[in-house]
């Protein structure tokens, strides 16, 4: 991994352009900045670039952190189009089938393409066949709504309707609105809470465009942009936290890191949680008290445990296909968990040495973060609570673990900062989502919002839109 970071001596006292958090959308609405020109700084309080989507090294075995595909790389959708505008060439592999869902009663792999998908719904679905296709139809429809710049009459149509209430105008088969809810893991609100508009954005954009994998792990594909952020002539300080953000009334002047000095600029994007950049960096007493409300009262989404495995070359791990399990057939009740189970190494070997595996793991957490007194605790309950789920499919499992460690709520805090460690910024509910989610705009002239926390909403492809449309923004200002 390359050294990306600045000395303390070669940071300037002032940039066109201060990006707070080095995390997708901020990385990518940096490097548009440099290319067309701009003297832009990033700074990060971790060590890497990326946010969610790092790696980490145990053992010779390279674990991604959080992120485990990427939706939309292919070279006409959302990813794919801003890696070719910045000039940048990363190596994926198309995931086919897309994923696999699992409930204790049914499975469904899902293919790479929609077209096949919907052949197999209605295969399955017989009698549910026409609403099937009416259905796709108008999720397309709803999907590209969601590029338009104006109040679309989709978007004013789902607005207000959880995906559930969706699924109900269209289709009575409980199977069949299960299997097209079974990820809802991605964007982490359950159908009766999560907006139709946001599954939609999710679900589409991996269906219509593909999953696709960084060749080498995640943590490649936030370098990539990284050294080309570097090449265009940023600069960024890793390791480096913002303490404090100065005003001069609604005008961001500058801000002071831990490392000492303030450094100013024109403009700024802040890439972090809101709660920490209108709570604890800007004094609250400049901020436009309608707008603290609403930052104050914004609702977290999920946060989960996450396992990492690295086996020997002996186990036998084919019974294990990528995809969501299910404990319950019933989607909205209160005891129903999920995994998110997926083999890395089948897709790319060169993670593991010596052929060896590895296993990662997403588990849903019903424990309530405030609620967690010992996170110890926590985190023993929870390894031991996924490795026996694991035991249903690889029994020996215990005997071939080489390398195990894991991730709680706590840990995902850690290192975003992310309040209670959520995992996809503010909750995608129907209150917190389209016109409803937090603007790129702020009551500050100069500052802008980027990443899962505005709009889009969650997912690398919908923060590399948001820190692409943000970069619009500064840029034709």
């Amino acid at each position: 991994m390359s050294n990306f970071s600045l000395n303390k001596s070669e940071i300037k006292s002032k940039y066109d352009v201060i990006v707070l958090g080095a995390g997708i959308a901020g990385l990518i609405c940096g490097t548009f900045l440099a290319k067309q020109g701009k003297k832009v700084l990033i700074i990060e309080q971790h060590s890497i670039p990326g946010g969610y989507c790092t790696s980490f090294k145990r053992k010779g075995f390279i674990f991604d952190a959080a992120v485990h595909h990427i939706g939309g790389c292919g070279k006409w959708s959302v990813v794919g189009r801003c890696l070719k505008e910045l000039d940048i060439n990363i190596n994926f592999l198309r995931l086919d089938p897309m994923d696999s869902i699992h409930f204790p009663s049914f499975s469904v792999e899902i293919p790479a393409d929609i077209d096949d998908y919907v052949d197999l719904l209605k295969e399955r679905f017989p009698s549910e066949s026409k609403k099937i296709s009416l259905f796709f139809k108008e999720f397309i429809r709803l999907y590209r709504a969601t590029f338009s710049t104006d109040e679309h009459e989709m978007l004013i149509k789902y607005q207000d309707l959880t995906y559930k209430e969706m699924l109900e105008n269209f289709f009575t088969d409980e199977q069949l609105k299960m299997t097209l809810s079974a990820q809802w893991g991605y964007i982490g609100s359950p159908p009766h809470e999560v907006s139709a508009i946001g599954m939609c954005q999710m679900l589409v954009n991996y269906l219509k465009d593909g999953a696709y994998f960084p060749v080498g792990g995640t943590q490649n594909f936030a370098d990539a942009i990284t050294q080309k952020f570097i090449d265009y002539g940023g600069h960024i300080m890793l390791s480096s936290s913002v303490e404090t953000i100065s005003t001069d009334s609604n005008i961001i002047k500058g801000v002071t890191t831990n490392k000492g000095g303030e450094i100013m600029a024109d403009t700024f994007v802040s890439n972090i949680d809101p709660k920490q950049t209108f709570l604890r960096l800007l004094d609250k007493n400049t901020v436009d008290s309608s707008f603290l409300h609403r930052i104050e009262n914004m609702k977290e989404s999920v946060s989960f445990f996450l396992l990492y495995l690295g086996l020997d070359n002996r186990v036998d791990l084919k019974k294990l296909k990528r995809g969501f399990y299910h404990t319950s057939n019933n989607l909205s009740a209160s005891d129903s968990d999920w995994f998110y189970i997926s083999v890395p190494t089948e897709v790319d070997s060169s993670l593991a040495p010596d052929n060896k595996q590895i296993i990662s793991v997403v588990v849903s957490s019903r424990d309530s973060y405030d609620d967690i007194d010992n996170w110890d605790t926590y985190k023993d309950k929870m390894k031991k609570y996924t490795l026996n789920y694991l035991e249903n499919f690889v029994p020996d499992i215990q005997n071939h673990i080489v390398v195990t460690d894991a991730a709680t709520p706590k840990t995902l805090y850690r290192y975003t900062h992310n309040s209670k460690g959520a995992a996809y910024g503010g909750a995608v509910t129907v209150d917190q989502t389209w016109s409803n989610r937090l603007p790129h705009t702020t009551p500050f002239k100069n500052l802008f919002l980027a990443g899962h926390w505005t709009n889009p909403g969650p997912g690398i492809c919908a923060v590399v839109s948001s820190g692409w449309r943000v970069a619009n923004m500064i840029l034709n200002n």
